[in-house]
């Protein structure tokens, strides 16, 4: 059956895009684990997280003029009706509040490697959701083997954690963030396809700085100022430029042209690249337990996804 004239069938579109701002979303993302440790180090979480939602927010309100000519949305915020409001509120509070604050203290106690490991299990995340809340997803056998080496992996990279380093407990706040994650990536297709990636990436940001005013207030008064140096700035530069404003915006543009599920797919490449830049900078050496987590981690998920 042929399409109306000047209608594109589902199968002639191109994902291309998709998979382009994917891979450069992945690259952005394993830099971000890496040097971000700096300020989760030295910020207060709540003063890093305040300022970190209100940096990207008015990156993105002075640029918002420029990226309505680029990607025009069809309604303005007053023209929304209410339930897509509603939706924009509850992916800021999963994707910026929540899963932000907690990375951003996870990351503060456990290693870059670690943080990327248990990222890497978005997509399981997401096909457990499927199966519990969204019933589009069936339990196969195949699918449970591969779980199993994913989750060995990781496992892995935490025992070598807790006897070669001093990171604890981050791990379990890391572990929340990507929960946070999953229900994020479910939430966020419909959305984006009614409104285009780029005005969803700027309203959320926006209504994720108001949620974390209180964040950042608290912080102000938390944070050991004496600690921050050029370095700790420089890193903060890179979590709000990189890490939320880029990265944002590009796995919106990815959620457009693919699946929640082909989007959370990149994030198995994140392990490898982080531990390989880590390697690369000296913050971690390589160990036979990193790189056999990594590939078990890595090589799971990829087999989930077949």
């Amino acid at each position: 059956m042929r399409s109306p004239a000047g209608v594109k069938s589902p199968e002639s579109v191109s994902h291309l895009p998709g998979h382009l701002a994917l891979v450069g979303q992945t690259l952005i993302i394993c830099g971000g684990y890496v040097v971000g440790r700096e300020a989760a180090q030295k910020f207060d979480p709540l003063l890093l997280t305040g300022l970190r939602a209100w940096g990207s927010a008015l990156i993105y309100l002075l640029l918002w003029p420029l990226l309505r000519k680029i990607s025009p949305s069809p309604l303005t915020w007053r023209e929304m009706p209410p339930s897509w409001k509603k939706r924009l509120f509850i992916l800021a509070l999963l994707g910026i509040f929540f899963n932000q604050l907690l990375f951003n203290w996870g990351l503060r106690y456990t290693t870059a490697a670690t943080t990327a490991l248990i990222y890497a299990l978005t997509p399981s995340v997401v096909f457990w959701l499927g199966v519990w809340v969204f019933h589009r997803e069936r339990l196969q056998a195949q699918r449970l083997i591969a779980l199993g080496l994913a989750y060995a992996g990781v496992v892995l990279a935490l025992w070598h954690n807790l006897l070669h380093s001093q990171s604890g407990w981050g791990w379990l706040l890391i572990l929340a963030a990507v929960g946070f994650w999953g229900w994020y990536l479910n939430y966020s297709p419909p959305i984006v396809n009614r409104l285009g990636p780029i005005a969803v990436t700027a309203y959320i940001m926006q209504i994720g700085a108001l949620l974390h005013t209180p964040t950042l207030g608290i912080g102000l008064f938390r944070q050991k100022w004496e600690e921050l140096g050029p370095a700790s700035w420089l890193s903060l530069a890179y979590l709000i430029l990189g890490m939320s404003v880029l990265a944002y915006l590009l796995l919106s543009v990815g959620l457009k042209y693919l699946s929640p599920t082909q989007t959370a797919l990149y994030i198995n490449l994140q392990p490898i690249g982080t531990m390989a830049i880590a390697a690369l900078l000296g913050q971690e050496p390589l160990s036979w337990q990193l790189v056999l987590a990594a590939l078990l981690t890595t090589g799971g998920m990829l087999l989930f996804q077949r």
